[in-house]
């Protein structure tokens, strides 16, 4: 008898709950709407291409250019001591040889003085370096723009940014403009590969000799067996063949 009013405020609560169901339902709906138009608005925003931080490197103040086979040098070609070395820009023994030579100023002491002409021959280890063969056209490229030597340090100097990512050309395009070269100029030649073939006989070259590791580097025609420490025993070897005592 006294219990007859509560069924009839249960079934007003039930009524005002479905009310409000399509006002909740339409809420959540704009909610996921929105969230979609963000997302979508997110993957169309423009990404800012890689850049590549590399240090100023001073400009070289000695005779460049190219041997007669096509390797670049950069030194009097009459100087007594000729070093070649036979490199690939992802090695990192080599890159770590490079940060020697420029830390220790090797440049102005042994070739703006004329003491040696240095070479560098590619071997590009293709089999564990993704990049050598890609960063060995790029440079010759450079060279074609005469910015042979700049951008050969460059992509040294950016080594650790760009090896072992995904779509890793960008960073190195970038590193070599950086150094000076023009990228429309880079990618013409690139996607012509105008320097493939060269840099296929230079490999082809350095392995016929037996080579099989980077750095390698002759002083003189006489094979220098490092002990781990490259820039020392180079420094070692060419003051002997110098003559100068230690």
């Amino acid at each position: 008898m006294s219990n007859t009013p509560k069924p009839r405020q249960g079934r007003q609560r039930v009524r005002e709950k479905r009310s409000l169901l399509p006002f909740y339902l339409l809420l959540g709906l704009g909610g996921i709407v929105g969230l979609t138009f963000v997302f979508i608005q997110a993957l169309q925003a423009p990404v800012a291409p890689p850049s590549a931080s590399i240090p100023i490197r001073p400009v070289i103040n000695a005779a460049v250019g190219q041997t007669s086979e096509g390797y670049w040098y950069k030194g009097d070609p009459n100087a007594p001591v000729k070093v070649i070395e036979f490199a690939d820009f992802e090695c990192p023994a080599c890159r770590q040889l490079e940060l020697d030579l420029a830390n220790a100023n090797f440049d102005a002491e042994y070739i703006e003085s004329g003491k040696v002409q240095w070479i560098y021959r590619e071997l590009p280890l293709r089999g564990i370096h993704e990049m050598a063969q890609y960063t060995a056209e790029v440079s010759r490229c450079a060279g074609d723009q005469g910015v042979y030597w700049p951008v050969h340090m460059a992509l040294y100097d950016s080594q650790l940014q760009w090896t072992n990512i995904k779509n890793s050309q960008p960073l190195i395009l970038d590193a070599a403009v950086k150094a000076g070269a023009n990228l429309g100029m880079l990618e013409d030649c690139m996607d012509a590969q105008t320097h493939t073939a060269a840099i296929n006989a230079s490999y082809d070259s350095a392995r016929s000799l037996g080579l099989d590791q980077t750095p390698t580097i002759f002083i003189n025609d006489d094979r220098i067996n490092s002990t781990g420490n490259f820039y020392s025993d180079l420094k070692v070897a060419i003051d002997a063949k110098l003559g100068v005592t230690p």
